[in-house]
């Protein structure tokens, strides 16, 4: 037996013995991409995690600081009074056929922040979470939702409180009147098409921030000129003349993403006749939703292979 040569009692296996041997004993590659629809079932099975990462880090924020979670409130609301005071206030800009700017600044700014610290959240979710990427198998997803989904769960403060501030802006002097009217029960919906549409960007943007890093400095600058690009401050369809109202660059304008997200809930208040529902802005705010999540998320899921990987 000693001059048999080693290997020649247990024959080599081939590729495809092998692949049939290791799937018998629910063994799978590491490192390579499952396809998409497991992926989903990957990913889904994990929805309980996802919920509770997010929720302690919701918990967690602003731990240092004297007043904790109070800031989760006061930024957006010294954000909007700083705005109050120059545009509605001040320079006057934002009061062109508004009827109530406060309350108009007060929702654009809330609103806004919402969608644009999931977006930014996103950009560095792989680059911020490398040891957990690195040290554990899970489908990759799981970062960027976990992190976007920190921002849903603290918006729910925000939501009510921007609700409670938007009410007493009705009782400034010079100001209309902000009536309570069933339409503010459709507020949490707007809020939930617009986070599902900015974590869709924000998966878009995490597979291109985990290779980019400079992209985390460069997505800000864009979303502070969206700022001013979709009405947060001033109203826009305003300030375009009559003359241009059917351009296409005005069309653009009036119909993209977060100035539709920025309207319609404006609209729930029924304050202002300027800012009325229509089937349309639902419809836009739908396929908004839905279509930028899945693009995002398949976008995501090309790279799948990559993250953490140097």
């Amino acid at each position: 037996m000693s001059d048999i040569p080693q290997g020649a009692l247990s024959p080599r296996l081939t590729s495809a013995e092998s692949a049939k041997v290791a799937k018998a004993a629910g063994l799978r590659q590491m490192g390579v991409r499952p396809n998409l629809l497991h992926y989903i079932h990957l990913v889904w099975n994990r929805r309980s995690f996802i919920w509770n990462l997010s929720a302690s880090k919701a918990y967690t924020k602003n731990q240092g600081s004297y007043l904790g979670q109070a800031w989760n409130i006061l930024r957006p609301t010294l954000d909007a009074l700083v705005f109050i005071i120059l545009f509605g206030f001040g320079f006057r800009a934002g009061r062109d056929g508004v009827a109530n700017i406060a309350a108009f600044i007060v929702i654009g700014t809330f609103t806004f922040s919402f969608m644009q610290g999931l977006i930014t959240s996103g950009v560095s979710s792989i680059r911020s979470n490398l040891s957990l990427v690195r040290s554990h198998q899970f489908p990759r997803a799981v970062v960027p939702l976990s992190v976007c989904m920190t921002d849903v769960v603290l918006f729910a403060q925000k939501l009510i409180a921007m609700l409670v501030i938007v009410f007493l802006c009705g009782f400034l002097p010079g100001m209309g009147h902000v009536p309570l009217t069933w339409t503010w029960l459709l507020t949490p919906v707007v809020a939930a098409l617009s986070g599902i549409f900015a974590m869709g960007v924000g998966m878009f943007f995490a597979r291109l921030g985990a290779r980019t890093p400079d992209l985390a400095n460069i997505v800000p600058f864009f979303l502070n000129l969206l700022r001013f690009a979709s009405g947060v401050m001033f109203s826009i369809s305003a300030r375009i003349s009559p003359a241009n109202h059917d351009t296409w660059w005005a069309r653009i304008i009036e119909y993209q993403p977060f100035a539709v997200y920025l309207n319609l809930m404006r609209a729930c208040f029924g304050n202002d006749p300027n800012f009325q529902m229509s089937t349309l802005m639902w419809v836009l705010a739908v396929v908004y939703a839905v279509g930028f999540f899945v693009l995002g998320f398949i976008f995501f899921w090309g790279a799948e292979e990559t993250y953490g990987r140097e």
